[in-house]
């Protein structure tokens, strides 16, 4: 027996001149959005070299590891006043950060959740400042300048960052994991801490580590607050430099020396960030859940 050979059947349609137009508009806006894309990271790397060529002459090991008091554009104090600060700012801010974005999203009525998210949004456009100038009157004046102070007026600015990314992530959680929890009588506290917050730990800690590239960046509330020290001494009692500040005042200086080393600095506290945030992105894309 032969067996027939197989017919391929081709359908053909032809387009109307309103799908060809359709079409050109189409590769024409698929177009406008790459340009615009490209467009909107150009700036940042274009600070991201200029950063880098102007910092890098300047970075060695005795840049890192001498204070001021060693060598005149040493930033050792800068760098472990910021992460002390910082640390400090991140443990008092995260929990209460985290809390209240579960607390909105998950058990807040609708009221208390619109008044929670007005009140997130207009702390998250406040200018840093104002964080600053409220721990000035309300502390500084009690316990002078001081690392705890600054660390005081970081804290106020990162809670509002946690809490927003907390709520934001918490929503993409589907519901149906929550019902299925809840069905299977396990109480809605276990349910939240162990399924919701569990599935949505990624996107939390994503806004943590935002919260420390803030904390970290932040000039203004630390000039007023924690001032600068030459000392290399981890005291939160006194004043202490940060990064930022060092930046300041070393670019601020008629030293060219000292404006080297504001450009050394900034992309030492460029590297600390981009390495936190690619790190945590990494781990979320490995550990992704939602």
């Amino acid at each position: 027996m032969s067996s027939a050979p197989s017919q391929t059947t081709t359908l053909s349609f032809a387009l109307t001149p309103q799908d060809v137009r359709r079409r050109r508009f189409n590769r024409l806006m698929i177009r406008m959005i790459q340009v615009t894309a490209v467009l909107s990271v150009v700036p940042l790397f274009a600070i991201l070299f200029l950063v880098a060529s102007k910092g890098l002459p300047g970075l060695n090991l005795s840049f890192l590891i001498n204070s001021p008091l060693d060598n005149p554009s040493g930033i050792s104090n800068a760098i472990t006043g910021s992460l002390a600060m910082t640390f400090v700012a991140i443990i008092a801010s995260a929990p209460v950060g985290i809390a209240g974005g579960v607390y909105l999203n998950e058990y807040a009525s609708t009221r208390v959740a619109v008044f929670g998210d007005l009140l997130i949004d207009v702390m998250l456009g406040v200018p840093s400042i104002l964080a600053g100038l409220f721990v000035y009157f309300a502390l500084v004046p009690i316990i002078g300048p001081s690392g705890w102070a600054g660390a005081l007026s970081l804290t106020v600015l990162m809670i509002p960052v946690v809490m927003r990314t907390t709520q934001e992530v918490l929503r993409l959680v589907p519901a149906g994991l929550r019902e299925a929890s809840l069905a299977l009588g396990v109480p809605r506290w276990k349910t939240t801490i162990l399924v919701t917050c569990r599935t949505a730990l990624s996107g939390i800690l994503t806004g943590v580590v935002l919260a420390i590239s803030r904390g970290l960046g932040e000039t203004a509330p630390i000039l007023l607050t924690a001032k600068s020290s030459n000392s290399t001494a981890i005291d939160l009692g006194m004043p202490m430099n940060s990064m930022t500040v060092a930046i300041y005042n070393n670019a601020s200086s008629s030293d060219p020396q000292l404006v080297a080393s504001a450009w050394t600095t900034a992309l030492v506290l460029v590297v600390i960030a981009l390495f936190l945030n690619v790190s945590v992105r990494f781990k979320t894309i490995n550990n992704r859940v939602i």
